[in-house]
Parts: structure tokens; sequence; C-alpha cells
């Protein structure tokens, strides 16, 4: 499997703190079947806007060169890729227009975009229109545990129309984010709202990268080659910048 969104990069933002923690989540990871993680820190390391405490491209590479090497000497068989937990704000926008946000396995073609906690702003669709004119795909991650997506999951509709794709988290389907969040996130799957499916994992504890428990849960909605799909060939044709559909 692959898991699109993780924060295993150790001190870069609100994730594992130490190496021995993000060793420890990557064992986990392989123990789960994941074979390769798209390390997604978020885009300023106290996820508010500051840039003065940007996650730079060049260091999130850095990290992930130290990372793969402490992997391989461990022989945890996993693979990582750069990526970027992106918050939708004017300053990231202007920095991902000067190519100083990391899409996904910087391939220039997907990035991982979080919405404000509270609120939709109105441009949210223009916006990724332009992204999408600049061959940029949007992944709008876990909109079923956003409070305007959770109160009207229909509004999903309109960025699915722009070509958005949408990213679930795991632990959404199982339970950790409570009854209603795991109640919104199966009508969204059984609509046919959500493509990928990813962890989200910021530790070992409550949010562990662990795929396999919501995939069971994918296969009982929508069937078993449908949320293989989500965890394998649909992330696959992304980090490899391909066309999903």
């Amino acid at each position: 499997m692959i898991d699109l969104h993780c924060h295993i990069l150790p001190d870069i933002d609100d994730g594992p703190h130490s190496w021995k923690t993000s060793l420890a989540m990557a064992r986990m990871a392989v123990e789960d079947g994941i074979r390769i993680i798209v390390a997604s820190p978020h885009l300023f390391r106290e996820k508010t806007v500051d840039l003065n405490a940007l996650n730079e491209k060049a260091a999130i590479t850095a990290r992930i060169s130290e990372f793969q090497k402490k992997l391989d000497a461990e022989q945890i068989p996993l693979q990582i890729l750069p990526g970027c937990d992106c918050p939708l704000s004017l300053e990231a926008l202007e920095l991902l227009a000067t190519d100083r946000v990391m899409t996904i396995n910087d391939g220039k073609r997907y990035l991982l975009l979080e919405m404000p906690d509270l609120s939709i702003p109105p441009a949210t669709p223009d916006i990724c229109f332009q992204l999408q004119a600049k061959g940029i795909t949007p992944i709008i991650t876990h909109p079923e545990r956003h409070f305007v997506f959770m109160e009207n999951p229909e509004k999903l509709l309109r960025f699915l129309d722009l070509g958005c794709l949408m990213q679930m988290t795991a632990g959404s389907l199982t339970g950790t984010f409570g009854r209603r969040v795991a109640k919104v996130s199966q009508m969204m799957v059984k609509k046919g709202y959500i493509q990928l499916l990813a962890t989200d994992a910021h530790s070992t504890g409550g949010r562990p990268p662990v795929l396999s428990k919501a995939v069971a849960q994918l296969t009982r909605l929508i069937g078993k080659n449908a949320a293989l799909a989500m965890v394998t060939t649909i992330p696959e044709r992304i980090i490899r910048g391909e066309r999903v559909f």
C-alpha cells in the first residue's frame, strides 16, 4: 500500500520529535503493509502562517534523504517520498507560484491542500481552477473532518467537478475522531466523493501509520477492488505524476 499523507519526519512540524519515533512509525507502517510513504510535513512548522517558520523544499528533501539512509541501515523496507501539507492561504499560494512548496514527489502535478479549519473561502473554487490551469491537481485533505463539509457534504461536488481529488483519513472511518465523523465518512465513501485514503499519521499512538483497518471498512462499503485502488493504483499514479482517471 501507499500512504500519500503522513507526518513522519522528525522535529519539522507537529509530528514526531525524534528519529526513534519516526523509525518506530516506519516499522509500524511496514508491518501494516505500507511500502511507500509520502512524507508531508506542514508547510509552516507551527501550522500557523509564519514565513520565518517555513519548511523549505531543500529542508524537506534533506530530511527525507537522511531518513531513507536510516531506514536502509535498519533494513526497514520502506520508501520515503517528498510532499507537503499545504494550507489554503494567500501566503502559501504565493510560495507555490515561486516553487517554494513541495508538491507530491516534487512532480508539480499534485498538491495536498488543507482548507481553513472552520470555513471554505469564497475564492476557493477559483483557486482550485487556477491551480488546475497550471497543471496542478489539488488533493483536498480530510474533508470528512472539516466543519463545512461535515454539515453539507454535497459542497464537495463543486470541487470534484473542478477536477479536485478528495483524501480521507483512515482513522475517520475506524472511529478515531468519533461517531459523527465515522458516519459522515461512510456516507461520503458510498456516494463516491472520496478517491484516496491516507493515514495523516503523526505518531505511533493516537494517529498511527495504519491503513489496513480502514481498507477493511472500505471493502465492506464499496468492494475490495475500489477499496484497494484508493491505497494502491490511484496513489501510485499520483506519485508518478500521471492522470488518475
